[in-house]
């Protein structure tokens, strides 16, 4: 899979980034954009959540060591969307040849 594939996910109303292995997102739809900023190229330690990031990575990081999709939920603090608790789903894969963690996530609202 190439980064060209994800182009559809721009037009979706969820979350849905890649990060490679080291934690450095790879590829962030425009929902995850408007979320945190721009976030390609960036970690979470990185991004306004920062504050929440080392439960995020330690959730991608188990599912890159099981090599099977997670399902679970994060909270981050800081966002365009003030605090939000997300509904995600996380998987290991590869984008462009690079090992990866995809993930989709959706806002869970009262």
């Amino acid at each position: 899979m190439n980064a060209a594939d994800l182009k559809i996910m721009n037009s979706m109303p969820v979350i849905f980034w890649a990060k490679n292995e080291d934690g450095v997102y790879i590829f962030g739809n425009d929902t995850i954009n408007e979320f945190g900023g721009g976030v390609v190229g960036k970690t979470d330690h990185e991004l306004p959540w920062a504050d929440t990031a080392d439960g995020l990575v330690a959730h991608d990081k188990k599912v890159l060591a099981a090599g099977k999709p997670g399902y679970m939920h994060e909270f981050v603090h800081k966002s365009s969307k003030g605090e939000a608790t997300l509904n995600v789903c996380k998987w290991p894969g590869e984008l462009d040849g690079v090992r990866c963690t995809f993930g989709i996530s959706f806002i869970i609202e009262d």
